[in-house]
């Protein structure tokens, strides 16, 4: 009997999943016919709850207008962005407080060009003028490689937790809208359903909060713990793959051993190679699968210090700093 509900609960959580997937991709379809202007917060947000009924479609819906038409501005990058308010007393303070929250939410509905805080503070002012508690979240975030381990890294980004179902969900429309190439200082625009509603473990591999609250469930639980992870990329996220190992983003690698690789929910028939960043080419590699688990080594031709990636169908899932003995 057991055995039977433990069946039947898997197949009840694996068609709600589709269910919400889909869902999720009708409320895109319907958001892309939406136009790339509105007079106010108000009007949009009122769209939305006409268009749609439930919290998620209505978070999705915000989001997904957001991601599509907001660009990152990329000439604001390291220009001061301090806000100073004077005030006689707490209560003036916190409605001066709300009144820049929505005065940046309007700018960045106008301009559609806005750093993380015009994006956040967007995300939180429709979803609040559709009754709907959102919070935004400032913390660290990383991105590169390079950045694995280190633990000084500032707080130097904001997303949200928005509350649906009674479930506080995590949501990045920044990253959502597309990403920068910091070589040429370009914004490139490619719309991520990746960080909406992300298992809190995979946000947080990127995302580490100011507020130890925000990170929810995780099983990270310090500065240390977030820093030492491997990078995941565009391949690994928003997929439900788990990796299983290695989980730390810095290994020691004997050549003549490999270092091995076991994931979950790896799509089948997906084509893994890796590329050491010292070399010149890359190397498909033969893996294994078990179930919904896929194992795999890769062999480095040198020794020394490098950097790692894992590719999945030629796209950049999983990144780590290696030394080679």
């Amino acid at each position: 009997m057991r055995l039977y509900k433990y069946i039947l609960g898997l197949i009840l959580f694996f068609s709600l999943a589709s269910a919400n997937a889909q869902n999720l991709s009708r409320v895109d379809q319907v958001v892309g016919g939406y136009p790339a202007n509105f007079s106010s917060t108000e009007e949009l947000a009122l769209k939305i709850t006409r268009d749609f009924s439930t919290d998620l479609e209505k978070a999705r819906a915000a989001y997904t207008w957001i991601a599509l038409h907001v660009a990152y501005d990329t000439k604001a990058l390291g220009k001061p962005q301090r806000v100073r308010f004077s005030y006689r007393s707490q209560e003036e303070l916190e409605a001066k407080k709300k009144q820049f929250r929505a005065d940046l939410a309007l700018k960045t509905l106008k301009r559609r060009k806005a750093l993380c805080e015009g994006y956040s503070t967007l995300f939180q002012n429709l979803c609040r003028h559709m009754n709907m508690e959102c919070e935004i979240v400032s913390g660290t975030a990383r991105r590169m490689i390079s950045e694995i381990g280190r633990e000084n890294l500032p707080s130097n980004h904001a997303w949200n937790a928005v509350k649906i179902n009674k479930s506080w969900q995590l949501i990045d429309a920044t990253w959502a809208a597309g990403w920068v190439d910091y070589s040429k200082m370009k914004f490139n625009k490619e719309f991520s359903s990746a960080y909406f509603a992300s298992d809190p473990d995979e946000f947080a591999m990127k995302h580490l909060p100011d507020d130890n609250k925000w990170l929810l469930a995780s099983k990270i639980k310090s500065k240390a713990e977030f820093a030492a992870q491997a990078m995941p990329f565009k391949a690994f996220l928003g997929r439900n793959i788990k990796l299983i190992s290695p989980q730390k983003g810095m290994v020691s690698i004997v050549k003549s051993s490999g270092l091995q690789f076991l994931l979950q929910n790896v799509p089948p028939n997906t084509e893994v190679a890796y590329h050491f960043k010292k070399e010149k080419y890359g190397q498909k590699v033969k893996s294994v699968s078990k179930a919904d688990t896929l194992g795999f080594t890769i062999y480095p031709n040198a020794k020394g210090r490098d950097e790692l990636v894992i590719y999945f169908n030629g796209v950049p899932a999983l990144g780590y700093k290696v030394h080679v003995k």
